[in-house]
C-alpha cells in the first residue's frame, strides 16, 4: 500500500506540474495506460541523463550499467515489458557487439526496476582508440508508455593508459610497470583490500579515486599505505605472478 500511495502522489504531482493552475489540479487518471521514466542518480544523488565509463585497468570483459526505471501508475500482479530502442543517428554502438540489454521488465507488484545495459569489451578493436555512444530511448508498447525523462546516454571506451602513473614507484616492491601488471595489481587490490579492511579501502578510494587516478608520487598510496598494500596486494600477487613480471624488489 505504501508503494501505491507513493506513486499516486508522484503521478498527481507530475500531472499537476505539467498543466495545473493555482485553482486547477489534475489527479492521476487510473484509466490511462501506466508509464515509465528513467531516474538515474549520480554520486551526488542528483538526477542525470548520461554516464561515461572507461575500462581503465579493469580486468573484466564486461561492465554493467544499471538504469533505474520507475513507474507512474499502479503496480499490477504480472510483469510488464519495458521497450527500449537506440536513437538512430545519435548512436554508434551496435547491439551484441558493444552492448546487450538485460532485465528490461517491470516485475509484478513493483513500481521500479533496474534495466541492465551490459557493455562488451572484446568485440571491436576500435574501442581502444575512441569512445562509442548509445542513446537509449524508452518506447511505448502494449504494457507501458514513456513520460518525463525518456532518453539516457551511455558512452564508453577501452582507451588504455600508456604511461607509468607517478605513484607507481620505481623504488618499491612492485613489478616493472606495464598495463598488464597494473591490471593484475588492481585485481588483487579490489578483491582483497575491502575484505581485509573496508574502512582503509574506502579511505584510499576517497583519497586517490578509482584506480588511483588522483594519486601522486608524494603522499601516494605506496607512501601512505605501504604495509597494507604489501600485505594484502603485493605479497599474494607476487606468489601468483612471480615469473610473469619483472619485479623491482621482492614484497
Amino acid at each position: 500500500m505504501k508503494k501505491i500511495f507513493q506513486y499516486l502522489c508522484v503521478a498527481a504531482f507530475v500531472s499537476g506540474m505539467a498543466s495545473c493552475t493555482n485553482e486547477d489540479y489534475k489527479l492521476y487518471d487510473i484509466a490511462q495506460k501506466d508509464a515509465v521514466f528513467f531516474e538515474y542518480l549520480d554520486d551526488k544523488e542528483e538526477v542525470v541523463d548520461s554516464v561515461d565509463y572507461v575500462f581503465e585497468y579493469n580486468i573484466a570483459e564486461t561492465h554493467t550499467v544499471e538504469l533505474p526505471v520507475k513507474l507512474m501508475g499502479m503496480p499490477v500482479g504480472h510483469e510488464r515489458s519495458i521497450k527500449l530502442a537506440p536513437v538512430a543517428g545519435e548512436t554508434d554502438m551496435v547491439e551484441n557487439v558493444h552492448y546487450r540489454i538485460e532485465a528490461n521488465v517491470l516485475p509484478a507488484n513493483e513500481v521500479e526496476t533496474l534495466v541492465k545495459v551490459v557493455l562488451l569489451r572484446g568485440n571491436d578493436p576500435e574501442l581502444l582508440e575512441r569512445p562509442f555512444k548509445l542513446v537509449l530511448e524508452l518506447v511505448e508498447n502494449e504494457d507501458l508508455r514513456a513520460v518525463g525523462q525518456t532518453q539516457f546516454i551511455i558512452t564508453y571506451s577501452d582507451i588504455r593508459p600508456d604511461t607509468r602513473p607517478s605513484w607507481w614507484s620505481t623504488y618499491s616492491p612492485l613489478p616493472e610497470y606495464s598495463y598488464e601488471a597494473a591490471q593484475v595489481f588492481f585485481k588483487y587490490f579490489y578483491d582483497n583490500a575491502p575484505v581485509a579492511n573496508k574502512e582503509v579501502f574506502d579511505k584510499m578510494i576517497s583519497l586517490y579515486g578509482e584506480y588511483f587516478k588522483k594519486a601522486k608520487s608524494s603522499q601516494g598510496p605506496l607512501a601512505m599505505y605501504s604495509n597494507f598494500l604489501t600485505r594484502y596486494v603485493l605479497v599474494p600477487m607476487y606468489a601468483d605472478y612471480k615469473d610473469a613480471f619483472t619485479w623491482q624488489d621482492i614484497p
